[in-house]
């Protein structure tokens, strides 16, 4: 039976719906994480020690974040005020005026 050149009305809608449905199923899927993204690391602050007193440049704090085993880091600054949640996967550096870490904790 051949192809006709014709769409009847409707015909597209059939056509495209399942395209979209399709696109946003992959989409939603590459927008998600590892699936042991929602499973916390402990921060292991006594690991990133051996950057204190060094300054914290971006590769510094990444490289502490790293030996720490957290997910997530902070920089605090002096006299700053932090807040009150104590998170078991995120490092917190403690710096000085200078920018030079001279304290790690996990909070």
């Amino acid at each position: 039976m051949p192809l006709q050149g014709t769409v009847r009305e409707g015909d597209w809608v059939r056509l495209v719906v399942p395209v979209i449905v399709l696109v946003a199923s992959v989409a939603a899927c590459s927008a998600m994480g590892p699936a042991d993204a929602g499973t916390p690391t402990a921060c292991r602050p006594g690991n990133a020690d051996q950057w204190i007193g060094r300054a914290a440049s971006a590769a510094v704090v990444e490289q502490a974040r790293v030996a720490s085993g957290s997910q997530d880091v902070r920089l605090v600054m002096p006299d700053e005020a932090t807040d009150e949640v104590v998170r078991s996967d995120r490092l917190s550096l403690y710096l000085d005026d200078g920018a030079l870490i001279t304290r790690t904790t996990c909070s």
